[in-house]
């Protein structure tokens, strides 16, 4: 496929957001056992722990708030500037929790300070993902949303990828007893470098001011009132995203350390291989929903996590390198045919007018509350309650009803990829 240079430029400036908002939010989960004994200073290891994966629920939460506002700023003013938006308020606080006191030096301030920066984030990220989709799909051709549209999951990819390659070069060059000190305030810090380049980027988007014939008078509550069943509809379908991303990729990395009895060093280094193959198989699966139908390669990803969940994770249980390659082979092409060509599927069956606000908000319902508790229940099944598989458990679950919505609701199955404003003949998809 031959992409001119400012089809490049718009792919990049489109995915820059979702890659800051992820390289914070594997960060913050990788480090969560600092944060647990910095910020959370409890009696109990495995409370503390799960009192942090709070503040990172926290974020998650405030999410469908956050897809609301950005949402109707994408709808009423235009795309540009909800994507910067969202870019500056995701940018800072990750920066901001670098310097960020401990609960030693200012008590229970610290917590209530991280606190209030993850849910700022959680604003921001809100409208992230779906202003970057819409972005995307409306300036692609209509052969090629599904690609196009495949660039803001690859852009979160990208971020969980970098994060993970920081996180882990951190951990390998300073050692567990210097970042335990101050070394997780670097990964941080170095998030300055993503911020400016994608203020940069974001600023050379051209303008793209909503006319008044196309936009609603409110976004919010022509959304609620006319397509509440669209919403409902994206935030089913997106449960798989929610459970995968932050246990596939995330949770996965401590748990392979505790039940595959490997080392840190190599738990970082199978993740970033199934991280990696996630972003091939997001572009592929995007390029494959363009030619055989973007709804039904992205019922292939969540048959692939459903029924690979539970093997993928007995793979990472053995502790044995060749076989956890193979569980990251799993769960990196599950995720990645579901999510590339989700993205144009979504901005289908949206009209203009509200689209940003209807899958902001049903997406990030979805991906708030399942991606946000996500771990705290798994990390409770498996410490409190000693089910070691509870990862794989939660994984299949949200796969299933993700997979069910798909097959029965008549937006999905009726879906020809055709946008409500196209006025020419697609090929069925």
């Amino acid at each position: 496929m031959s992409l001119s240079p400012h089809d490049r430029r718009t792919m990049i400036a489109g995915a820059i957001g979702n890659a800051i908002e992820f390289y914070d939010f594997i960060v913050y989960a990788y480090l969560a056992h600092y944060f647990a004994s910095q910020f959370f200073p409890l009696d109990d290891p495995v409370t503390g722990l799960i009192a942090s994966y709070g503040g990172f629920a926290a974020g998650m939460l405030m999410r469908p708030l956050g897809g609301v506002i950005i949402g109707s700023i994408g709808d009423k003013i235009g795309r540009k500037m909800a994507l910067q938006i969202s870019v500056l308020m995701i940018s800072l606080p990750t920066f901001v929790i670098g310097f960020l006191p401990t609960y030693d030096m200012i008590g229970l301030w610290a917590p209530i300070l991280l606190l209030l920066m993850r849910l700022v984030q959680g604003l921001s990220v809100g409208g992230e993902y779906s202003a970057a989709i819409v972005f995307l799909v409306e300036r692609a051709a209509p052969q090629e949303r599904g690609f196009f549209g495949s660039f803001s999951p690859l852009g979160a990819f990208f971020g969980l990828l970098i994060g993970s390659l920081v996180t882990f070069l951190c951990t390998l060059g300073l050692g567990q007893e210097i970042m335990k000190e101050w070394g997780w305030r670097l990964p941080f810090i170095g998030s300055v470098l993503l911020m400016f380049f994608g203020i940069w980027l974001r600023s050379k988007i051209a303008p793209d001011s909503i006319k008044q014939a196309e936009s609603a008078n409110s976004p919010v509550l022509d959304a609620f009132k006319t397509y509440w069943r669209q919403m409902l509809s994206i935030g089913l379908g997106n449960t798989m995203t929610g459970a995968m991303s932050f246990i596939g990729f995330m949770y996965a990395v401590p748990w392979m350390i505790d039940q595959g009895g490997i080392h840190s060093t190599l738990a970082f280094s199978i993740n970033i291989v199934s991280l990696a193959l996630c972003c091939a198989m997001t572009m592929m699966g995007g390029i494959i929903g363009d030619k055989i139908g973007r709804v039904r390669t992205v019922k292939i990803g969540a048959l692939v996590a459903l029924c690979g969940a539970w093997p993928a994770f007995l793979l990472f249980k053995t502790g044995l390198l060749p076989l956890m390659f193979l569980g990251s082979l799993i769960i990196g092409t599950a995720h990645g045919l579901f999510c590339g060509p989700f993205c144009a599927s979504m901005a289908s069956i949206v009209p203009k007018k509200v689209r940003v606000t209807v899958i902001a908000f049903g997406y990030s319902f979805s991906v708030g509350i399942v991606g946000g508790l996500a771990p705290m229940l798994t990390e409770y099944l498996v410490g409190k309650l000693h089910f070691v598989m509870a990862p794989a458990i939660v994984i299949m679950a949200a796969a299933g009803v993700s997979l069910l919505a798909l097959m029965l609701d008549p937006l999905w199955r009726h879906n020809n990829g055709a946008f409500p404003e196209d006025h020419q003949n697609l090929k069925q998809i």
